[in-house]
């Protein structure tokens, strides 16, 4: 359009212009080759659409240059070097896939490598006499594989594969130098639009020139002689725009040829039509001018109104007269008239009432006639006129030869409806505040009689029923509606009457109607359409449809009938055409041509034509057997994954790589489209997401669906589109995805935390058995402590007191002896008390060993008169030892202390800690005599304990550390003791 690029998928536009980097919203021509690529022609420049494009911006690229963005945009626009103004208005793919440029600067070919392109001019010698001279704006290929180039101004050329070039003007028989479309058609014709006709040209093998073999204009048939456009559908049509759309026809025996206009009663405007071509449907569609697109749907709906000379009011009531013409009933300036097709023109006759008549009523359907007699009657609000047999356009000249009113026997004068029987008797309806009636006039005795009171009293409604409608069976039942709902049924002077409980519809019974089938169809007011198969049984049975079944509304106003037995119901909302035989519903609406508003009468004339009347118009539809329809395709359109659109083909996909979603990412909502154009097609849709659903979905018209809080699992997304016959897309659009667990579900970390705990319960089970060894080790410990020192300690004491016991009474006991069980019970003690320190846990620190160390040094050193001196860091108080650790560090200070006590002479002993790096440094020195000699490690000879030493370097290794002693006669002894800190 001259707005930008529309794209519509049966539902939507979707519009793109110059915020999606069109480079002008001028779009000329659209051309999708048979590769799938799509080129766009615009006014400047030549684009080409990338479906899966990003649509931004983006600066316009010369020929050779490609587009550097990583991401491709939506339109990639490409100029001719040198080509002023860069329009591009026409595109064409000849037969061995090259694509040709048209431009006001001439003919170019494109060669299209990657992403780059390049443009080649092809020079035709054409004159530049104006800017025109060179302006192509057509382009055709012949059999011979010629390409046919129409220029605004110089006239037709011909470019031959081997670069020969011929031109054609108004000097060879063309109407104009001013060539607008071109089309070669399937016999292998050129045909030539021009601003002054259409010419059709003569080809002769080559080298021999065609000529003109005639040249077509309004004389022929056309709306104009200006031609924009032109194309042949795949049935062999040739459609031709103009100011108007137009067919050719060429007669059977080809003694003539002509053209079929097509005007406002098609849904077609005067609007000049620019571009033509035709969905997998078969409709037809029109570019136009002004008036936008236009759908001319395959056997679909012509319609008609006050522009085509209906009256005013629309159409109250269709019927045939006795010649087989079409009638309408209408309305013209408060008064009906009657109204007859001649040819494409409708003509009308305004019946002559009398003067005294000037209320006409307000009934509608069955509110006028022409009997079998060829009388005609027409009700009016004061009472019903009946005219002698005369033509039609006789009946605005001649007085109806009687008028029916109360004094007839009437119940009113104002009539709501006519109905003729298979005897010829005419059965009246009327309406009245007081008291509605139904009268009869017998033809026989051409009197009236009154029914009224047997309804009434049948119906037990004082008031009157009114009359709404009526139809005979196959056997001569007349069956009647009225305005309570239900129906009745008149046999040989009985009523019968048929209620809700018997299975009748509800609401005004507004049309009866009688099928090829002898079933009768009942239009209600509320309750949609019901049949009756057996309308002759005692106890008829009724099957009705609603808009559970599938009707638009179950407000039905008429029925009718096409010869293949489909059902047609005018409602409140277009036409439902049902098949009894399945079920189908299809819809018609104003979309496909058909008259707006509520249809209100329905009528199938003698060719099977069927009539649709409103209070806005005339629809004729003129069925045809229904072709098998292609499987519609089907899409998804959009995809939304929590709040963010995911970005997809601009053309829509039919399966979409595998997703994996985070696990909080599992609200998914997905957009489809079936692609149908069918007249009267309403698509539904089924999906199935696999892994959560068993079944395909109820079909449906909504065309989203949401999926919230998805577990964690891989699905399959399936849609297909389904249309009223049933038929299924071919194959459904696919939407896999995995949405992944959280990582606490995951398998790599369930694995891993299987490990774990395996590794847990190991450890603990470690940890329980080191535990348990520990306590083995402490129990060990004990037991050999008590063995050792206290059992050897009371042992002793027990040895010592039993030669104190043999010295008893004699003068001899042993000073000596008692004073060494005295010593021996003070180191049991001591030792004693060693041993539950060394078990106790609330001693389990760095502070408790010094203090215990302490108490030790100042008790072994000060009463020998050696000064004794601790230097302890602050932050020994935080710092956990264990019982081993505890036992071996004290025993290691305690055995250093003994050794100063009894070797080492001195006057003061220092104990200095320190930690550093997770490292206890403990150093313990004296200023006494040193060992002998120098540097040598003690020894027993030196006067060192061999075993002591020993065991506190052993000790010193249990706990991960080291040992050193350095000696000097004039230094004294210096212990060092490296041991590294557990982290507890």
């Amino acid at each position: 359009t001259e707005e930008g690029l529309s794209r519509f998928d049966g539902y939507k536009f979707t519009n793109y212009t110059t915020a999606q980097a069109l480079p002008s919203r001028q779009v000329l021509d659209l051309l999708e080759t048979r590769a799938g690529v799509y080129w766009v022609a615009t006014g400047e420049g030549l684009c080409r659409f990338n479906p899966n494009g990003v649509p931004r911006p983006q600066e316009s690229t010369t020929r050779n240059k490609n587009d550097a963005a990583a991401a491709k945009p939506l339109f990639a626009i490409y100029r001719p070097d040198g080509v002023v103004p860069a329009e591009v208005s026409v595109l064409f793919e000849d037969h061995a896939g090259r694509v040709w440029l048209g431009t006001p600067a001439g003919l170019f070919r494109l060669e299209a490598s990657g992403d780059g392109v390049q443009f080649h001019f092809v020079d035709l010698g054409m004159p530049a006499r104006s800017g025109g001279d060179r302006h192509v704006l057509a382009i055709a290929e012949d059999q011979q594989g010629a390409l046919w180039v129409g220029v605004h101004s110089s006239g037709l050329y011909r470019y031959w594969v081997n670069g020969r070039v011929e031109r054609y003007t108004v000097r060879d028989g063309l109407p104009s130098d001013g060539v607008r479309s071109l089309l070669v058609d399937r016999a292998g014709r050129v045909w030539v639009g021009t601003p002054n006709g259409l010419c059709q040209l003569v080809q002769y093998p080559a080298p021999d020139r065609p000529v003109v073999a005639r040249v077509y204009t309004e004389r022929d048939g056309l709306a104009s002689g200006w031609i924009y456009t032109m194309f042949q559908s795949p049935d062999g049509r040739l459609w031709v725009g103009s100011n108007g759309l137009n067919e050719f026809i060429s007669e059977a025996n080809g003694t003539g040829q002509s053209f079929r206009h097509y005007t406002n009663a098609n849904g077609v405007s005067g609007q000049e039509v620019w571009a033509l071509t035709e969905d997998r449907n078969g409709n037809l569609w029109l570019g136009t001018k002004n008036g936008g697109a236009i759908k001319l749907a395959r056997n679909g709906f012509t319609t008609f109104g006050v522009a085509d000379g209906l009256g005013e009011s629309g159409v109250n009531t269709i019927f045939e007269d006795q010649a087989g013409e079409l009638c309408i009933i209408s309305g013209e300036k408060g008064k009906p008239c009657v109204q007859r097709f001649e040819g494409k023109e409708l003509i009308t006759a305004a019946p002559r009432y009398p003067p005294s008549i000037t209320v006409f009523g307000w009934g509608w359907n069955q509110f006028g006639l022409q009997d079998k007699r060829g009388e005609w009657w027409f009700p009016t609000g004061q009472g019903l006129c009946r005219f002698p047999k005369v033509t039609f356009e006789q009946l605005a000249h001649v007085a109806p030869e009687a008028v029916y009113t109360i004094k007839d026997g009437l119940v009113s004068g104002d009539v709501f409806r006519l109905f003729e029987d298979s005897r010829g008797d005419i059965w009246i309806s009327t309406d009245s505040p007081v008291k509605n009636g139904l009268s009869r006039w017998e033809r026989t005795t051409e009197t009236m009689r009154d029914y009224s009171q047997d309804i009434e009293s049948a119906a037990a409604n004082p008031s009157g029923t009114l009359v709404t409608s009526f139809a005979e069976d196959a056997v001569g039942n007349l069956w009647i509606g009225h305005d309570g709902g239900g129906l009745i049924r008149y046999t040989a002077g009985h009523f019968s009457f048929f209620t809700k409980a018997d299975g009748a519809p509800t609401g005004w019974i507004r049309a009866i109607y009688l099928d090829h089938a002898d079933r009768l169809w009942v239009a209600s007011g509320q309750g949609g359409l019901s049949r009756i198969d057996d309308p002759q049984a005692e106890h008829p049975r009724f099957i009705t449809y609603t808009t559970v079944e599938g009707l638009s509304s179950d407000q039905v106003n008429c029925v009718t009938e096409n010869q293949w037995g489909h059902i047609y119901a005018g409602t409140g909302r277009g036409v439902d055409r049902l098949d009894p035989a399945t079920g189908h519903i299809k819809h018609y609406t104003s979309a496909d041509g058909l008259i707006s508003g509520e249809v209100l009468t329905a009528f199938r004339d003698r060719q099977g034509a069927l009539w649709f009347g409103s209070g806005k118009g005339l629809s004729r539809f003129e069925p045809a057997p229904d072709l098998p329809p292609p499987p519609p395709p089907i899409l998804i359109d959009g995809l939304k994954i929590g709040s963010d659109s995911q970005r997809l083909s601009a053309l829509g996909e039919t399966e979409i790589p595998m997703l994996e979603l985070a696990p909080d990412r599992n609200q998914i909502q997905i957009e489809f489209v079936g692609l149908s154009f069918g007249s009267g097609e309403t698509l539904r849709y089924e999906y199935k997401l696999e892994a959560a659903d068993k079944d395909w979905s109820a079909p449906a018209e909504t065309r989203t669906v949401n999926f919230s809080n998805l577990a964690p699992g891989s699905y399959r997304f399936l849609v297909k589109a389904v249309t009223a016959e049933g038929i299924e897309s071919a194959t459904p659009a696919v939407f896999p995805f995995t949405i992944l667990r959280p990582f606490w579900q995951r398998w790599w970390f369930l694995t891993l935390a299987a490990i774990l705990a395996g590794l847990a319960v190991y450890a603990a089970y470690g940890y329980r058995v080191a535990q348990l060894l520990e306590l083995e080790r402490v129990r060990t410990r004990i037991a050999t402590d008590l063995h050792d020192d206290i059992g050897a300690s009371l042992s002793r004491m027990a040895i010592l007191s039993e030669v104190v016991k043999r010295q008893v009474g004699s003068a001899q006991v042993s000073v000596p002896m008692l004073t060494e069980i005295a010593d021996s019970a003070r180191g049991l003690v001591s030792s004693m008390r060693d041993i539950v320190w060394s078990i106790d846990p609330r001693r389990d620190d760095l502070n408790s060993l010094i203090s215990r160390v302490r108490q030790f040094a100042y008790d072994v050193l000060e009463p020998q008169g050696v000064k004794c001196e601790f230097e302890v860091p602050s932050q020994v108080g935080g710092v956990r030892l264990g019982p081993d650790e505890r036992r071996h560090l004290f025993l290691i200070f305690k055995e250093a202390i003994n050794n100063i006590s009894r070797h080492a002479e001195c006057s003061s002993v220092l104990v200095r800690l320190a930690i550093e790096h997770s490292k206890l440094k403990a150093e313990v020195r004296d200023d006494g005599r040193g060992f002998m000699p120098p540097g040598v490690e003690p020894s027993a000879a030196n006067g060192g304990e061999g075993h002591g030493l020993n065991n506190m370097r052993a000790r010193a290794a249990q706990l991960g550390g080291s040992l050193t002693i350095h000696s000097s006669r004039a230094l004294g002894t210096t212990l060092e003791l490296i041991v590294p800190l557990r982290r507890r």
